[in-house]
């Protein structure tokens, strides 16, 4: 995911930097929809990062609290009502 999110700050820092105030009257073309490209694909490389981080935060969880619930019903110290 770090990963990503440098790929992201590279392609925002080279869509900026491509943008010369001397080429204010022409268009940018090409380099420009390179850059659109390259950032798009960041942000959705990203993405699909954050949803498998997401994924692995549910799992670890859900895993945590099925071992709290054993600990709890195994624990011979604990009162019973």
């Amino acid at each position: 995911m770090r990963t990503s999110w440098i790929g992201l700050v590279l392609a925002v820092g080279i869509g900026l930097t491509s943008c010369n105030s001397d080429n204010r009257g022409r268009s940018e073309g090409p380099a420009a929809r390179q850059a659109g490209r390259d950032a798009y694909r960041a942000s959705q490389a990203a993405k699909r990062d954050a949803k498998e981080a997401e994924r692995e935060i549910k799992s670890a969880g859900k895993e945590f609290r099925e071992g709290w619930n054993e600990a709890k019903h195994q624990d011979a110290t604990r009162p019973r009502k």
